[in-house]
């Protein structure tokens, strides 16, 4: 059992976000942690559709959903200001017919492949 973290991290100042990466992937190895493979993570953006905002004018609700190689048979809803929802991996088709309640924002899906690190704490005896 493990923990899976994806972060954003800011790019060093007067570094590339090439040199960056390499920066925080030798802090990682110094720290002990050994590499185990890749790991891919997806996630697009939907926004509430404008039938459902009522005549208030209201703000939209942003909701994200996510996949990650580390739970394949998975998917990750994340609410705006609300809870996260765990559902089956087939959710995406779901979206399809709740159109009508959550819309598709354009240009808003986005995917981060890189090297997957294991680091275990295994205590000092």
């Amino acid at each position: 059992m493990g923990v899976t973290c994806v972060s954003q991290m800011p790019v060093a100042e007067g570094k590339s976000v090439q040199q960056t990466v390499e920066l925080l992937t030798r802090k990682l190895e110094m720290l002990g942690a050994e590499k185990q493979g890749t790991f891919c993570v997806d996630c697009e953006t939907y926004h509430t559709a404008a039938s459902t905002l009522g005549s208030q004018g209201q703000p939209g609700k942003l909701m994200y959903v996510m996949h990650n190689s580390e739970f394949p048979l998975s998917c990750f809803a994340l609410f705006e200001g609300g809870p996260c929802l765990v559902a089956d991996a087939n959710f995406d088709v779901l979206m399809v017919k709740l159109k009508g309640f959550f819309q598709s924002a354009k240009a808003s899906k986005i995917e981060t492949r890189g090297t997957r690190y294991q680091w275990s704490m295994a205590p000092a005896w």
